[in-house]
Formats: C-alpha cells, structure tokens, sequence
C-alpha cells in the first residue's frame, strides 16, 4: 500500500495544475495581452496544487519500504498513465480554438504548463523505482 501513496501525489498533482492551466489558457487565447496575468496566476495555482502532493510525496520518502519489483508495475503505469494525459490534454487545448495572434504565447505556456504538470510524477516514478529490492 506504501507506493500508492506517490501514484495519489501524481494524481492530485496532476489533475490540479491541469485545471489551473485550463482556466489561463483560456484567458490568454481571449486576450494575449494578459499573458503575463496568466503565468502568475498558473504559478500560484500551480504551487497551490502542488502543496498536497509534497507532503504526500515526504510521507512515502519516511515510510519507504522494500517491495518486489511486481509490486510497482501496476502504479508505475498509473504515473505514467497520468504524465501522457497530461501532456495530451495541453497539447490538444494549445491546438483547439488558438487563433494566430495567440499561437506563439500559447504553445510558450504550453510548454512551460508541461514541465511544471509532470515534475510531481516524475519524482513518483523514481521513488517507486527506488522501493524495489534489489
């Protein structure tokens, strides 16, 4: 039960900063001009979301125990599971409705909405990886 504790930061993690980063993008595509209130308001929305799941992230680091390898394969493919939606659902909400004067701001904060939607997972993954015995 120890190692889905990472696979509920990921989740909440992810699920959070995906909703902070739909409400922004729809705010710059209407008006690119407040890009930069956009960005601040991800960032705060972003290190919101992300408080949750790094205490949830120290409480697996403590109570990190030694599991057989068959035990992480099914939570690992639900971390991974979560970093392709991620990034699916940012991709496709930079493509949808984006008009040309907006393109290059979007896909900028797309980009940037990337790297900060998978950080948590990322970090899931490798102390999944590190509870097997060796």
């Amino acid at each position: 039960m120890g190692v889905y504790i990472f696979v509920l930061a990921a989740a909440i993690a992810v699920f959070g900063i995906l909703i902070f980063y739909k409400r922004n993008v729809e705010l710059i595509k209407e008006d690119p001009s407040k890009t930069e209130e956009a960005h601040k308001n991800f960032f705060i929305g972003a290190a919101i979301s992300e408080s949750i799941p790094l205490i949830l992230v120290i409480m697996g680091i403590v109570n990190l125990e030694q599991v057989p390898m068959e035990e992480i394969y099914f939570p690992a493919i639900i971390v991974v599971f979560l970093i392709v939606f991620s990034v699916f659902f940012i991709f496709l909400q930079r493509a949808v409705g984006t008009d040309e004067e907006s393109k290059p701001r979007v896909t900028t904060f797309s980009l940037i909405a990337v790297a900060v939607t998978n950080a948590i997972p990322f970090i899931a993954l490798l102390f999944l990886f590190m509870s097997t015995q060796a």
